[in-house]
C-alpha cells in the first residue's frame, strides 16, 4: 500500500482511498456533513461562505471541490488557479491554463510521434533482417 501524508494531521499512514488517515477520518466527515447541509440550504455560495457558515477551514471545503465531494460552489476565478504556473485556469476541472494546456499537449503528440516512429524503424529492420537471412538459406 502507498505511504500518504494526512492532510489534517500530517502523519503518514496507508493511504487506501481517502486522503485523511483513520483517526482523521471522523473529523472530515462531520466537516464533509457540515459542508453538505448548508450547500442544501444555500445556493451559490462561495467556498470562503460556506466555510463561514458551516464553522470548518476553508481549505477543507477547497480540498473537497479538489477532490469531487463537493461540486455546487461558485469558487469564482482565484480558486481556478493553473497547477503549472498560477495563471486562471480554464475550469476547476482541468486545472490548467490554455498556454500550458496547449505545451502539454505538444509534448504528448511528441511523445506519440516518437513511439511511433521507434515501433516503425524496429519493424523495418527485422523485416530487412527476415529477408536477408532468407536469401542466404536459399542461396546455400
Amino acid at each position: 500500500m502507498p505511504l500518504a501524508s494526512c492532510v489534517r494531521c500530517k502523519k503518514m499512514f496507508n493511504k487506501i482511498e481517502s486522503r485523511v488517515c483513520p483517526s482523521c477520518q471522523p473529523a472530515e466527515n462531520s466537516d464533509f456533513d457540515k459542508i453538505h447541509k448548508v450547500l442544501g440550504e444555500n445556493d451559490n455560495l462561495s467556498a470562503e461562505q460556506v466555510a463561514e457558515i458551516a464553522e470548518v477551514d476553508v481549505t477543507v471545503v477547497r480540498r473537497m471541490v479538489d477532490d469531487g465531494l463537493v461540486a455546487q460552489l461558485s469558487l469564482g476565478d482565484a480558486s481556478a488557479a493553473c497547477g503549472q504556473c498560477g495563471a486562471p485556469a480554464i475550469s476547476l476541472s482541468k486545472k490548467l491554463c490554455q498556454a500550458c494546456l496547449d505545451k502539454l499537449n505538444a509534448q504528448v503528440s511528441k511523445a506519440q510521434s516518437q513511439i511511433k516512429l521507434s515501433q516503425k524503424k524496429a519493424t523495418q529492420i527485422g523485416e530487412y533482417g527476415t529477408a536477408r537471412k532468407a536469401f542466404e538459406d536459399k542461396r546455400k
